[in-house]
């Protein structure tokens, strides 16, 4: 036995014990990293960037070394869904001036990419200009960036000897902030960790563990609240895909605080990229956004509060109808009694600027359309306010600003006669259309030139020509085909299924094959109700190659056209997917087939599918009853319908059911009943009174 003596000096501190701990945490974690990476499992920022920019932890740009030992910047891998792939030497070479391009989807060149930004035209201007000058023109602009990423991409950029920031940035804000709402409120801190984490590969299997976990929960037991959504749109694992992951309009409300919070932000915002510039050195201009006014309707239009929504809609309708049918005067008093009482209606006011510009009343069409940009809901276009915001700015601090806007307006005034500017210079609601490209680096390069900041005279017509010809050289037809149809996709998305058909049928012009574009296409005609071209588009489709998402869709037009034999093989297809809701509208849709041809078993069991994945959705409940009756279960059909009874005891169409439920098992009174209470609910329903008056010729209750 030891004595106590050399026990105590055989006893560690507290502060070894932590060291050792320590120590033996780190080795064991440094041995799992190597052991991942020995088993080629790769960091989940290595593949993307899970902090969409919010985190200096994930950098835009890579660094590596050429065959002449120099280091070379090229965007990073994981940030390639958002910016161009950009290289350059990381020490500028004598004699170089450097000079950033920052902003959003337009400085990327969206729909398109680079080659046909207004970036390009800088590039491609700048030498002939200021010849004496190595001018290096990056493309920095980041899909779906706004004010507070873009500060971010600058002050990363600011670290290689810039010379000047070009900046377009404002169309993204009220997008960005309801997106990437989480990001904004985590402390930076917590992003930089996220980040962090990701970029561990140990950190990286167990968050993959934890997202399959989370999506194929064992055992998961079903919400008693969860029902099928009987609108939803088809497929939105790819409608997430439109405008990179953003959220929707439906997440968009009125809320004028909120609006507040973010134009003061973008005011920070600016003001802090110029101190980024001036930090490094640099000179920074700003471009002033253009957007499209006659073009794009809003994205989400709501009426003031305390109006009756349902009448004014109706009217709106009507003034449309006018429109279409050429009675301008009846539409504009119609739609002028809309706008009296909801001058805050987007809607209202897009009509009141159509109305206006097909009467060629063109300055009060602007004023219109204008005032539709900037109530609506769902801003993706940059508001006035935020346009305000950049000329004050700018104005305090003397920082060069090219008035886009403006210049745009007088092109078109000279072109068109009129400033409501429409398709003729877009794309989409915000991206221009190669000419405003050209335009827009024509413009830069001279209020630069006005602004001392290069020297030289301003491009002539032969040389924009010049490079009009380099630029259509470079412009590949297959990326186009896929800019329109990404523009289609993000209509699409937006529910705009006549500015999505426009581009749809552009890229289909280019590539007729392209599946994607004849769905869009298709699709959109269906939303529309426009059934016969929507039929027409699918059978093309169709006749190309199959085509999976197109499976619900066409098999729920197919069936709603009476075509069941057709419908049938789309919707059985349909139930390939691993999306439940997809997977328990095809049942419902088969469920429908089936009751319709008499197949009631068949009905029942696909019925019971959609039961299992939304207990509660009650059309579900009631088609279920429905065919219980009729597959001679009257009994099981009453269960169900005594539970939607408790929800709502005066449904018109539950207690229709109840009643021949009854009828059906001999008990007429309380068919009687029943019956009765069907048609108190729908008095003017002809098949509740025949069923009244089959009751009535019945012999007393058998029970």
């Amino acid at each position: 036995m030891s004595s106590p003596k050399t026990s105590k000096k055989s006893r560690l501190t507290w502060k070894k014990k932590a060291v050792f701990a320590c120590g033996s945490t780190l080795f064991f974690f440094l041995s799992l990293e190597f052991m991942l990476f020995a088993c080629g499992v790769s960091t989940i920022t290595s593949e993307s960037d899970p902090s969409a920019g919010f985190s200096k932890q994930i950098p835009l740009l890579a660094s590596s070394t050429n065959a002449n030992g120099e280091v070379i910047l090229t965007t990073a891998v994981n940030k390639e869904s958002w910016f161009n792939v950009q290289s350059f030497l990381k020490e500028k070479p004598r004699g170089t001036k450097r000079v950033f391009c920052v902003g959003g989807s337009t400085t990327f060149g969206r729909p398109f990419a680079d080659p046909a930004s207004y970036t390009r035209w800088v590039r491609d201007l700048l030498p002939e200009t200021q010849p004496d000058v190595n001018w290096e023109v990056i493309n920095a602009g980041g899909v779906s960036y706004a004010s507070y990423r873009v500060a971010a991409v600058m002050r990363e950029l600011a670290q290689y000897d810039p010379d000047l920031f070009i900046v377009y940035s404002a169309q993204n804000e009220f997008l960005e902030r309801r997106t990437y709402a989480r990001m904004f409120e985590n402390q930076s801190w917590m992003n930089d960790f996220s980040a962090a984490l990701q970029g561990t590969r140990t950190g990286s299997v167990v968050l993959r563990l934890a997202q399959a976990v989370n999506s194929e929960p064992a055992g998961k037991t079903k919400s008693d609240s969860k029902t099928l959504p009987k609108d939803s749109a088809p497929y939105p694992e790819e409608v997430d895909e439109m405008l990179n992951h953003s959220v929707g309009p439906l997440q968009y409300e009125r809320n004028e605080e909120w609006r507040q919070e973010v134009i003061f932000e973008y005011g920070f915002n600016l003001e802090d990229m110029i101190s980024i510039a001036r930090d490094a050195g640099a000179e920074i201009v700003f471009v002033s956004p253009v957007s499209n006014l006659r073009g794009t309707s809003p994205f989400k239009s709501l009426f003031d509060d305390g109006t009756d929504a349902d009448a004014l809609s109706a009217k709106l309708q009507i003034a449309r109808d006018q429109l279409r049918e050429n009675q301008l005067d009846n539409a504009i008093e119609t739609v002028q009694g809309v706008v009296d009482l909801s001058p805050k209606s987007a809607d209202a006011q897009f009509l009141l600027g159509q109305i206006r510009f097909a009467r060629e009343e063109w300055s009060e069409a602007e004023q219109a359309f204008q005032r539709a940009l900037d109530e609506d809901v769902c801003p993706l276009r940059a508001i006035k306010t935020l346009r305000d915001v950049l000329r004050s700015v700018t104005t305090q601090a003397d920082v060069p600003l090219v008035e886009a806007e403006q210049l745009l307006r007088q092109t078109s005034l000279k072109q068109k006669g009129h400033a409501c500017l429409g398709d003729d210079y877009f794309l989409d609601h915000v991206h221009p259309n190669l000419d405003v490209h050209r335009y827009l680096g024509k413009w830069i390069v001279d209020e630069l030139i006005a602004s001392s900041v290069i020297s030289g005279d301003s491009p002539s017509i032969a040389t924009m020509d010049m490079i009009q010809e380099r630029v259509n050289a470079s412009i590949d037809y297959l990326e186009t085909s896929i800019a329109f149809r990404n523009l289609a996709k993000v209509n699409h998305w937006a529910g705009k299924f006549e500015e999505a058909i426009v581009s749809a049928r552009r890229s289909l012009v280019i590539s007729p094959d392209d599946l994607e574009s004849r769905f869009l296409l298709a699709d959109s005609l269906n939303n529309l109700e426009r059934y016969a071209e929507a039929h027409s588009e699918y059978q093309i489709l169709f006749d190309i190659e199959d085509y999976p998402r197109a499976h619900l869709p066409y098999g729920e037009l197919l069936l709603n056209s009476g075509l069941t034999n057709q419908a049938e093989p789309y919707l059985i297809s349909a139930l390939l997917t691993d999306n439940e809701e997809h997977m328990a509208r095809a049942y419902y849709d088969l469920g429908l087939l089936y009751s319709a041809t008499n197949q009631f078993e068949v009905a029942v069991s696909s019925l019971e599918n959609v039961m299992e994945a939304y207990p509660d959705d009650e059309a579900t409940m009631i088609l279920l009853a429905y065919c219980l009756r009729k597959d001679n279960r009257p009994t099981d059909a009453l269960i169900l319908l005594m539970q939607l009874l408790k929800l709502d005891s005066g449904d018109a169409r539950t207690n229709y059911e109840a009643a021949e439920a009854h009828f059906d098992l001999g008990q007429l009174q309380q068919a009687k009943r029943y019956i009765q209470a069907a048609i108190k609910a729908e008095p003017d329903n002809h098949e509740f009174e025949a069923t009244k008056e089959k009751f009535e010729q019945e012999t007393p209750d058998k029970s």
